[in-house]
């Protein structure tokens, strides 16, 4: 029977500016297939990029482990690459972490910030375990305690021990559930995630943040030369399953505009709600026409001609 290895892991991040996470540091601890500890790493690495202010303020309770001197004395990630590729795509490897989602797409980031291809690998989300098992949500080391795991030597987001911490709950897991850790994984495929999927839902962050903010661009805003007149001077504003189709919700923006008319965030006063064109219960009817605002479905803004 071949035997697997577990790796655990964590990142810590200088920023996470516009979405995108700047690693300054990945800690791994890798174990046999009855989670003893192999080998341990803190990688540190120089992030390139500004440290964002909380981290090193007084009033975050949970500081970085270093210096920013020390972590700009480090190679960048780029210099790690050819190190942590075949540790994380290794086929007889295990890959797993906390809240992990978030940990492979800041792998991703790193990877297309230095223009490197992906490590393709998948990993199982201990957290999404944990919540599961115990039907209730914890941070990592409020899981340790619960778990009456030893955490005396390990310290919160330095990224080697918290790789540690999730190992350590991982463990305690399977021991109350009288599991080995490759069968707890094999009943809980579900949990785990890939850096294709990581990858895709990034872009889907990334459309839906631009296409809104291409929305948003038409807000507080009245054309100065309408092509049509007829919205002068009304106000509007979309309900929120508008943006359910973001391209849909473009084009009712840009021919309100045209029209003359003004869209809000809220509307104060008077005005008109844009909805889709599904049924509204007569009740929330009620009170929408009770506040002074009319219903207007997006197909009627729709079959404007151009």
């Amino acid at each position: 029977m071949e035997h697997k290895n577990f790796l655990f892991f964590d990142c810590e991040c200088a920023n996470c500016f516009d979405g995108v996470g700047k690693i300054c540091s990945l800690g791994y601890v890798l174990t046999d297939d009855e989670l003893n500890v192999i080998e341990s790493e803190d990688v540190v690495m120089n992030p390139e990029t500004e440290f964002d202010w909380y981290l090193f303020s007084p009033k975050n309770k949970c500081q970085l482990a270093y210096s920013k001197d020390y972590f700009r004395s480090k190679p960048n990630f780029d210099a790690f690459y050819k190190k942590l590729k075949p540790l994380f795509s290794n086929g007889n490897t295990y890959v797993a972490g906390f809240a992990v989602a978030n940990d492979v797409g800041f792998v991703n980031s790193a990877c297309e910030r230095y223009n490197r291809d992906y490590i393709n690998f998948r990993a199982f989300d201990v957290q999404n375990l944990l919540d599961k098992t115990f039907n209730a949500k914890k941070k990592l080391f409020e899981w340790a305690e619960f778990l009456e795991c030893d955490m005396s030597a390990l310290a919160s987001h330095k990224s080697v021990d918290d790789a540690m911490a999730t190992m350590l709950v991982f463990k305690k897991v399977c021991e109350k559930e009288n599991k080995s850790p490759e069968q707890f994984m094999k009943d809980n495929k579900e949990f785990f995630v890939t850096t294709e999927q990581v990858a895709l839902a990034a872009e889907e962050r990334k459309y839906k943040k631009e296409m809104t903010a291409k929305i948003k661009e038409f807000y507080n805003r009245r054309s100065p030369n309408p092509l049509r007149h007829l919205y002068d001077g009304q106000k509007f504003e979309l309900n929120k399953k508008v943006f359910s189709d973001l391209e849909r919700a473009l084009k009712i923006a840009k021919r309100i505009y045209e029209g003359g008319g003004v869209i809000y965030e809220r509307l104060k006063g008077k005005g008109n709600i844009v909805f889709l064109d599904e049924e509204i219960a007569p009740e929330k009817m009620t009170s929408i026409e009770a506040k002074g605002y009319k219903i207007i479905y997006a197909s009627e803004i729709e079959k404007i001609v151009k």
